[in-house]
C-alpha cells in the first residue's frame, strides 16, 4: 500500500510524494504529462530496490499515478494505492 500526495503540478509534469505502508520519509515520483513517462526521482526510505534501479513501492505508485492522472485526466490531492 502507498499513500500518495500531490506535491507540484504544471502543464508539463506532476510530482507526487509516495509513502510505502504509510511509514518513513516519502519518496518522489515525477510524471512527464506529454509522454506519460513516470520516474522515481527519489526513493522512499521504506522502499527497497530490485536490481539496483527498480523500486518496488515506487514502481507501483508510478503506475497508479499514470493510470489516474494521465489516462483518466484526474488530479487528486491525495489517494491510496493498494494491491494484493
Amino acid at each position: 500500500m502507498n499513500k500518495l500526495k500531490l506535491k507540484t503540478a504544471n502543464q508539463e509534469s506532476v510530482v507526487y510524494l509516495y509513502i510505502p505502508e504509510g511509514k518513513g520519509e516519502p519518496g518522489e515520483i515525477l510524471v512527464n504529462l506529454p509522454t506519460g513517462e513516470a520516474t522515481v526521482t527519489s526513493p522512499a526510505t521504506e522502499d527497497y530496490s530490485v536490481a539496483g534501479t527498480y523500486y518496488y513501492y515506487g514502481h507501483k505508485a508510478a503506475k497508479a499515478i499514470v493510470r489516474c492522472v494521465v489516462e483518466t485526466k484526474n488530479l487528486p490531492l491525495e489517494f491510496t494505492n493498494a494491491w494484493y
